[in-house]
């Protein structure tokens, strides 16, 4: 992201984004023949300043003001000419005040008509889950910033197991981040995925960012067992630019429970590339390079390059790729 972008006022970070003529050159060049023309955003954030609480990460770009109305605006002009449709999610902060978040996230869902999936973090009751998901939310968005231990904790440290019960009980969806420094390829979290989906059937599982995996390596020998979950088992290919991982959930998982997702506002929209090295991988900025034209673009443009080139390779066919834009998301969400 270009400085000019990332102000600071009052030590709060200003975060402006903007699609400049690189990016418009990248959309005409690589993406408008790829994109179909629905595409629905089953991972975009919303967040509202008001609900900060004690958060003190003024830094952070995820306490970017986004509505309904802003997202769909910045939308438009990043996905030029196509018809838009939105699943909201919250925007996990700590020390945030919950409560009024998911009532700001309820009464946009309500205005513009998508259906919304409300923070929980451990301490929301099986009560309190039961409320949020019979007076209009669809799902739930935990997350693994809520657990003590964020970078090492079980599924169930950050979901309880009454919250996924009830989830059950209503049949609804979790958009599930998972945790752990190999992802999926810790065998914890294979056992404990496998465990609650088949013991909470009726949870439709969104397991965001390609399970993930922002490096294939988390895939490559696991597809095969996330493959044979059940059909309750969905993934969103947010904010992931490892152009290998998007391949080996084209090529060897269900086509009809891959979710377009874009991460937006704040992430998908930041400036760079979610880079991989060894078994780790890291959001890299543009940079000037005397060799090269180093100039960056949004981080949604290159996932979209990633999924077009494993598009290709897997052979994907254009009703797949409709499919995944789009197509899923109605059956999901009817």
């Amino acid at each position: 992201m270009s400085k000019s972008q990332r102000q600071t006022r009052g030590g709060m970070l200003m975060f402006t984004p903007a699609c400049n003529a690189f990016d418009q050159d990248i959309w005409a060049k690589e993406l408008e023949s790829f994109v179909p023309e629905r595409v629905f955003d089953a991972h975009c954030h919303l967040w509202q300043e008001a609900n900060a609480g004690n958060n003190r990460e003024y830094q952070s770009t995820l306490r970017l003001e986004v509505d309904g109305q802003r997202l769909e605006e910045w939308s438009r002009i990043i996905f030029p000419g196509r018809e838009l449709g939105f699943y909201y999610l919250g925007t996990p902060l700590r020390d945030s005040d919950i409560q009024g978040h998911n009532a700001f996230l309820l009464q946009e869902s309500q205005h513009h008509h998508w259906p919304a999936a409300a923070i929980v973090t451990p301490q929301t009751t099986a009560d309190q889950t039961a409320e949020l998901l019979t007076q209009g939310f669809v799902g739930l968005k935990p997350y693994r910033s809520f657990a003590a231990d964020p970078a090492e904790c079980s599924i169930a440290d950050y979901l309880p197991e009454d919250q996924m019960a009830v989830a059950d009980h209503y049949g609804k969806i979790i958009t599930l981040h998972l945790s752990k420094r190999n992802g999926l390829a810790d065998p914890a979290n294979q056992a404990d995925l496998a465990r609650y989906t088949k013991k909470y059937p009726r949870v439709t599982w969104i397991l965001a960012h390609c399970a993930r995996a922002f490096n294939s390596f988390m895939l490559e020998d696991t597809i095969w067992k996330l493959a044979e979950m059940g059909d309750n088992v969905w993934c969103d290919l947010s904010a992931v630019c490892d152009t290998y991982s998007h391949y080996l959930l084209l090529k060897h998982f269900n086509p009809r429970r891959l979710l377009f997702g874009s991460d937006n506002i704040a992430a998908g929209s930041d400036r760079g590339n979610y880079i991989t090295w060894g078994r780790a991988w890291s959001f890299q900025p543009g940079q000037v390079c005397s060799h090269c034209d180093g100039q960056a673009t949004l981080v949604v443009y290159e996932q979209l390059r990633a999924m077009k080139r494993a598009a290709d390779m897997a052979g994907s066919s254009q009703e797949q790729i409709r499919n995944l834009f789009s197509d899923n998301a109605a059956t999901l969400f009817h």
